[in-house]
C-alpha cells in the first residue's frame, strides 16, 4: 500500500511538473508571438522614414563630423576616382560624399530612397549631382552606366543583400568599382523605434559584418576584391582624437588609426572595394 501511494504521489508531481513546464513555455510562446507581432517588419518604409530625417553635416557634433569628414576621404581615395569617372552614389543620405567626389572631378548621380532626404542633399549641395529618388533593388538606370558604385552604410540595413549587390553590378561598367562600407563587428539589439513605435534592431541595422561575411557577398555576386579595409578606431574616437587631429596630414591620420586597429582591433567601419569581372 505505501508503495503504491508513494507511485501515485510520484505520478502526481510529475504530472504538475508538466502542467508546469507547458503553461510557462505557452507563456513564453504568447510573449514570443507578441514580439514578433510588434517587431517592424517593413524595413523598406522604416528606413524611408529614417532617410527624412538626415542630418546636415554642418549640424553634427566637432567630433562627429571630424571623423566622418576622415571616412569620407578615405571611401574616396578607396575608390581610385578619376575626373570624368561616372560614380553612382545609393543611399546618398546628407548628399555629402557626392559633393566631395564632384569636387574632385567625378560626374556623380546621388539616389535615395525618401524624397524629402534628397530634397535636403540636393538644397545644401544643389551642383554636387543628379539626384534621384529611387529603390536599389531596381536601379532606374541602363546597363553599364557607371564606372564606380558605393554603398556606404547602406548594406546593414537591407533584407537581400544579395539581390542589391547584383542591381549593382547590373548598372557597373566591365571593371567598374563597387565599394561597400558596413560597421564592423557590431552587436544589434532590438528597441522601441521613436518614428514608428514597433520593436526593431538598433539604426534598423539587420545584419553584423566582419570581413568574411561581407566578402561572400562580394563573391556570389562575381565580384573580384580589391582591397579589405578597416578604419576608424573606436578607442581613439572616445578620445577625440578625430578632431584634435583634424588638420594633421590624410596619411598621417590614416598611419595613427591603422597603428591603433592593430594594438587594439576596435575599427568602427569594414570596407571592401570589388571590381566587376563581367
Amino acid at each position: 500500500m505505501g508503495v503504491f501511494m508513494s507511485g501515485v504521489f510520484s505520478g502526481f508531481v510529475y504530472v504538475s511538473q508538466v502542467a508546469s513546464y507547458l503553461s510557462s513555455n505557452t507563456l513564453l510562446m504568447n510573449e514570443n508571438t507578441q514580439l514578433e507581432k510588434n517587431r517592424l517588419v517593413d524595413y523598406k518604409v522604416h528606413y524611408q522614414t529614417d532617410a527624412e530625417a538626415i542630418v546636415d553635416p554642418q549640424g553634427l557634433d566637432p567630433v562627429r563630423r571630424a571623423s566622418e569628414d576622415r571616412r569620407m576621404e578615405t571611401l574616396r581615395r578607396l575608390l581610385e576616382l578619376r575626373p570624368g569617372e561616372r560614380l553612382l552614389d545609393i543611399g546618398c543620405g546628407s548628399g555629402w560624399f557626392g559633393d566631395r567626389c564632384h569636387r574632385h572631378g567625378i560626374d556623380v548621380w546621388a539616389m535615395d530612397i525618401g524624397r524629402s532626404g534628397v530634397a535636403g542633399a540636393k538644397a545644401r549641395f544643389p551642383q554636387a549631382a543628379i539626384y534621384q529618388v529611387g529603390d536599389l533593388y531596381f536601379l532606374p538606370f541602363a546597363a553599364a552606366s557607371f564606372d564606380a558604385v558605393v554603398l556606404s552604410e547602406v548594406v546593414e540595413h537591407l533584407e537581400d543583400i544579395d539581390a542589391a549587390l547584383a542591381e549593382a553590378r547590373r548598372v557597373l561598367r566591365p571593371g567598374g568599382r563597387l565599394l561597400v562600407s558596413v560597421p564592423y563587428r557590431e552587436t544589434i539589439v532590438d528597441h522601441l523605434c521613436i518614428h514608428c513605435n514597433q520593436l526593431t534592431p538598433a539604426n534598423a541595422h539587420l545584419h553584423r559584418f566582419d570581413e568574411a561575411t561581407l566578402a561572400a557577398h562580394f563573391r556570389r555576386q562575381k565580384f573580384a576584391i580589391r582591397e579589405v579595409h578597416l578604419m576608424t578606431n573606436k578607442l581613439l574616437e572616445l578620445g577625440g582624437f578625430p578632431h584634435f587631429s583634424a588638420r594633421w596630414p590624410y596619411a598621417v591620420w590614416r598611419l595613427v588609426d591603422a597603428l591603433m586597429n592593430k594594438v587594439v582591433r576596435k575599427p568602427a567601419f569594414l570596407c571592401i572595394v570589388g571590381a566587376n569581372g563581367v
